[in-house]
């Protein structure tokens, strides 16, 4: 082989190596995200840093440092779309079994500050067996609408029954990045949900 030869061998061989990592990059979703059902969030984008106390007490912090998370937004007095994005998280952990269901953080932040009372939060968490598996950020207005603002969410508390919201169910990976989104306004897919919990825990 002359050396003209050798170098066009060369050079196919690279593009070959090249694009074999392209499909790989592809594959495994742009950046190392993982292929998800949800809308993707393409690029992916830093979740915004969220702190506070949950309906039993505790400081929660999200995301936190190598946890994937599951982030949402409800008032417990909901009667429409919150109820039904409670029971479709609940069973999608339900579907995933508790060992993978521990390994993602599910977090809601209330957009009914007065209505949201810890009695409240806690009796809902426990009609949608989501005690224990769920935090659940309340406070004051003041607490929580910082959160709303640095979550892209619009909630108009009412302080009666109603309060209207961006219902919205956000992923979160281990980076601490937003990768998909589904919009809680309509049904989401169980079984889709779960086999996104799988891939941002696997």
């Amino acid at each position: 082989m002359n050396r003209r030869v050798w170098v066009l061998a060369a050079i196919v061989a690279a593009a070959i190596g090249a694009l074999a990592v392209v499909v790989v990059i592809v594959a495994n979703g742009s950046g190392g995200t993982p292929p998800l059902n949800a809308v993707p969030i393409n690029p992916p984008v830093a979740a915004p840093p969220t702190d506070g106390r949950d309906s039993a007490g505790n400081l929660v912090s999200v995301p936190e440092g190598g946890r994937p998370a599951l982030v949402t937004f409800l008032y417990a007095k909901c009667t429409t779309s919150c109820p039904l994005i409670a029971g479709e998280i609940s069973s999608a952990l339900d579907t995933v079994g508790p060992g993978t269901a521990q390994k993602i953080d599910t977090v809601a932040i209330s957009v009914d500050p007065v209505g949201d009372t810890a009695k409240e939060v806690n009796a809902f968490l426990a009609v949608h067996h989501l005690s224990g598996r769920m935090s659940y950020l309340i406070g004051s207005t003041s607490t929580l609408a910082p959160l709303w603002q640095a979550w892209g969410i619009r909630a108009q508390p009412t302080g009666a029954i109603r309060s209207t919201h961006t219902a919205l169910v956000v992923l979160i990976d281990r980076n601490g990045r937003e990768v998909g989104t589904y919009a809680g306004a309509i049904p989401i897919s169980v079984p889709a949900l779960a086999s996104d919990i799988r891939s941002l825990t696997g």
